[in-house]
């Protein structure tokens, strides 16, 4: 499941932000929505989850039926 944590640093008050369950490029769209909302970051990491890419299997199957040609 998605996760946003939010971790305020109130001796400098500066706003950190971990994005969690979300692999691969789809982050960027939710932190994008964040970044609307709270401003842009100082500085911005990407995670090993970020570089992890889904794997889309693609079946096909044939089905033949008999009586026509």
């Amino acid at each position: 499941m998605p996760e946003i944590e939010f971790t305020l640093d109130t001796s400098n008050g500066e706003l950190l932000m971990h994005i969690a369950g979300i692999a691969g490029p789809s982050c960027e769209d939710v932190a994008r929505v964040v970044k609307d909302l709270a401003g842009t970051p100082a500085v911005e990491e990407l995670t090993a989850e970020y570089r992890l890419r889904p794997r889309v299997r693609s079946a096909t199957r044939s089905q033949i039926q008999p009586g026509r040609a």
